[in-house]
C-alpha cells in the first residue's frame, strides 16, 4: 500500500465516523510506569482520532514530547500500532524556520552491553549503534538538542515532518515528498502547536522555560 493510499484509508474511516475535526485535543498526555525497572515516562503526543475514540496505525508516525525518568527530555517522532515499524532519520520542521534531521542513530542508548577492549570495541560498538538505528520504533532528539527544539515548538504554531528517506533529494519527483501532516476529516493539515500541547507540557511536569521536569 502506498502512502497515498493509506491516507485515503484513514480518510475514508474518518469520514465513517463522523469525525467532526474538533473532536477533541490535538495533543494528548499518557504516562507509563515499567513494572520490572521502575522507569516511567510522561508523553505528549498526537493520536488519531475516530468515532470518540483515540488511537495510533501500524505504520503511522507520530509526534511526541517525552519526559524520561532515565533520559530527561526527549523530543521526536514515534512509530504507532500494535506493531511498531522503525521509524528511521526524520526532517522536521516548525513554521517556516530551517528544517532540522533527527538521526536515529543519535537515539539515547539505555543499558550497554560489555564492550571488549582494544580497537574492536570501537567497531561493534558502531555496529551496534547502526543495528540500533536500523530498528528503532522512534526517534528522538535528548539533552540540548531537545530543549532547542522544543524551545521552537513553544513559540511557534505548526510542525510537520516526514521520513528522511521518504522523497529523494534529486531525480523524479515523488509524492510521498507532500504527504506531511495530520490527517483529519478534511485531508492533511500541519499539526497546530496550540494550547493542547502547552496543556500537555504541563501535565508532565515540564517546564515552561527550561524544558526541565519540576
Amino acid at each position: 500500500m502506498t502512502g497515498r493510499q493509506a491516507i485515503a484509508l484513514a480518510l475514508a474511516f474518518l469520514a465513517a465516523g463522523g469525525v467532526q475535526a474538533k473532536s477533541g485535543p490535538v495533543w494528548q498526555v499518557e504516562r507509563t510506569a515499567d513494572p520490572i525497572t521502575g522507569r516511567s515516562s510522561c508523553v505528549v503526543a498526537v493520536h488519531d482520532r475516530a468515532a470518540g475514540l483515540s488511537f495510533t496505525r501500524s505504520g503511522g508516525l507520530y509526534p511526541m514530547v517525552e519526559m524520561n525518568s532515565q533520559f530527561g527530555l526527549l523530543v521526536g517522532v514515534g512509530s504507532g500500532g500494535r506493531i511498531r515499524l522503525p521509524s528511521g532519520d526524520i526532517l522536521w520542521r516548525v513554521d517556516a524556520l530551517p528544517y532540522r534531521e533527527l538521526r536515529a542513530a543519535d537515539n539515547p542508548v539505555g543499558d550497554r552491553p560489555d564492550m571488549p577492549a582494544d580497537t574492536v570495541a570501537g567497531v561493534t560498538a558502531q555496529a551496534l549503534r547502526m543495528s540500533r538505528a536500523m530498528t528503532a520504533t522512534a526517534t528522538l532528539a535528548s539533552g540540548e538538542a531537545a530543549r532547542a527544539m522544543l524551545d521552537k515548538m513553544r513559540a511557534g504554531h505548526t510542525l510537520q515532518f516526514r521520513q528522511a528517506a521518504a522523497a529523494s533529494v534529486y531525480g523524479m519527483p515523488q509524492e510521498s515528498m507532500v504527504l506531511t501532516g495530520q490527517i483529519t476529516a478534511k485531508g492533511l493539515h500541519p499539526y497546530p502547536l496550540d494550547a493542547s500541547f502547552r496543556a500537555g507540557l504541563a501535565a508532565c511536569g515540564i517546564d515552561d522555560r527550561t524544558g526541565a521536569a519540576r
